[in-house]
C-alpha cells in the first residue's frame, strides 16, 4: 500500500463510528497531506480528492502485508452481469462469500460489517474494502492506467443521496463542468470533472446510492495530457460498469480483544487483498471519545523495544505491536484519546482466535 492508500485509509479508520461522514473522511485526508504528489497542479486543486481517488477505502490502517490464506477460494460467480464483458473476464480469488443479502436482494449497506461491494474489473493487483453502519466503500489499485487516464479508482455507497452531494460538494477546487451521465444499466447519474478528478453520483438500487472518484494523471507525465469531457465519461462509465453489488465477502479477522475500555464497540471491518491473501482490520469506538483500530500486521517487522504486563512490544508514537503465537497485531490510536497505558492493555490483551467479525463480543 502506497502512501496515497495510507492517508485515506487512516481518515476513514478515525471516522469507523455509528455515524460516518463522507466529508470528514475526506477532511482527513487532505489534513494529512499527500506525499505522492509530483505536480503542483494536483496540489493546488485535488487536496482531499487525490486521496479519495488513490484510496480504499477502509480504515484507520489498512492491514500491512499479514497473510490471511483465502479460505474456499473466490466467491461463487454472480448472475448479474454489470458489464457487457463480464462475462469473458476471468476473476481472480477473493475472500470467501458470507451468508449475508445482497444489496441486489434487499440487503443493508454495512449490515453485519460485511462487504456488499465488488468489482469485475480484471486489472486490480489490490483491493481494498472498508464496511460500517449505512457505509461501505471499495479502492481499486490497478497494475495499469485505463485509456481514460486513471489507475485507481473508489466507490462509496450510503442510503441517501444528499449525504453524498452535501458531504464533496468541497472536492473541487474550482467550479468543475456538470453533466448527467446514462449509465449501462439505464440509471442517470450526475457527473462532474475538471482536469485533475472526475466524480459520478448515481443510484444503482432502490434505496442504495453511489459515488466514485478516479483521479486522473496518476503517474504525472510532462506536460501534462489535456482531460477530455470523453474522458471523464469513459472514466465515469468504466468505473460504475465494473461494480457489482450482488455478492456479500467475509470480513473476519483471526483475533480477540480480552480487554478493551468500558463500552466499546466494534464498529469497522477493513480488509485489503493482494493476490490469493488478505489481511483486516477492525475499528472499535469508545463511547463520547472516538475510534481506535487493531489489525493484522507482519510478524516479520516486530522490534520490540520495551515490556508491558511482562511481554515484549514495540512502542511507537503513532501506535504499538506485538506478536503472539507468531501472529503480528498493531493497535493505532486513532481519535480514541486512548492513553499509552490503555493502548498497550488492549495489545497484551489480544488472543488469536477462530474467524470473526466481533473481536469484542
Amino acid at each position: 500500500m502506497n502512501d496515497i492508500d495510507q492517508v485515506f485509509t487512516t481518515a476513514l479508520q478515525e471516522r469507523a463510528g455509528g455515524d460516518v461522514r463522507v466529508e470528514a473522511l475526506l477532511d482527513g485526508a487532505r489534513r494529512r497531506g499527500i506525499r505522492h504528489r509530483r505536480n503542483r497542479r494536483l496540489a493546488t486543486g485535488a487536496g482531499a480528492a487525490l486521496a479519495v481517488a488513490a484510496v480504499l477505502a477502509a480504515t484507520t490502517l489498512l492491514p500491512r502485508g499479514a497473510p490471511t490464506p483465502a479460505p474456499g477460494g473466490s466467491a461463487p460467480p454472480s448472475s448479474a452481469d454489470p458489464s457487457p464483458a463480464a462475462s469473458s473476464i476471468v476473476e481472480k480469488p477473493r475472500p470467501p462469500a458470507a451468508s449475508l443479502a445482497p444489496l441486489t436482494a434487499g440487503g443493508g449497506v454495512g449490515e453485519g460489517r460485511q462487504i456488499h461491494l465488488d468489482t469485475v474489473d480484471p486489472a486490480p493487483f489490490t483491493l481494498a474494502w472498508t464496511s460500517s453502519n449505512g457505509l461501505e466503500t471499495i479502492q481499486a489499485s490497478r497494475g495499469k492506467t485505463s485509456k481514460f487516464g486513471y489507475s485507481t479508482y473508489l466507490a462509496v455507497v450510503t442510503q441517501t443521496a444528499e449525504r453524498l452531494d452535501q458531504e464533496t460538494a468541497h472536492m473541487f477546487a474550482n467550479e468543475p463542468q456538470t453533466e448527467p451521465l446514462r449509465i449501462n444499466g439505464g440509471a442517470t447519474g450526475t457527473l462532474r470533472w475538471s482536469q485533475e478528478m472526475a466524480t459520478l453520483r448515481w443510484q444503482p438500487l432502490p434505496g442504495v446510492w453511489a459515488m466514485a472518484w478516479v483521479m486522473f494523471h496518476d503517474s504525472v507525465p510532462d506536460p501534462l495530457p489535456v482531460i477530455t469531457a470523453d474522458d471523464a465519461r469513459g472514466a465515469m462509465l468504466e468505473v460504475s460498469s465494473a461494480i457489482r453489488y450482488d455478492r456479500v465477502l467475509r470480513c473476519t479477522a483471526q483475533f480477540r480483544l480480552t480487554w478493551a475500555p468500558p463500552g466499546t464497540k466494534t464498529s469497522t471491518c477493513s480488509l485489503q487483498w493482494t493476490g490469493t491473501t488478505g489481511s483486516a482490520s477492525f475499528g472499535f469506538t469508545v463511547p463520547g471519545r472516538g475510534t481506535f483500530s487493531v489489525s493484522d500486521t507482519d510478524a516479520a517487522d516486530w522490534q520490540p523495544n520495551t515490556t508491558y504486563a511482562g511481554k515484549q512490544v514495540q512502542s511507537d508514537r503513532d501506535g504499538s505491536r506485538i506478536v503472539v503465537d507468531g501472529h503480528g497485531y498493531l493497535i493505532e490510536p486513532g481519535d480514541s484519546g486512548l492513553t499509552k497505558d490503555q493502548q498497550l492493555h488492549v495489545l497484551t490483551g489480544i488472543q488469536p482466535s477462530a474467524a470473526t467479525d466481533d473481536p469484542v463480543r
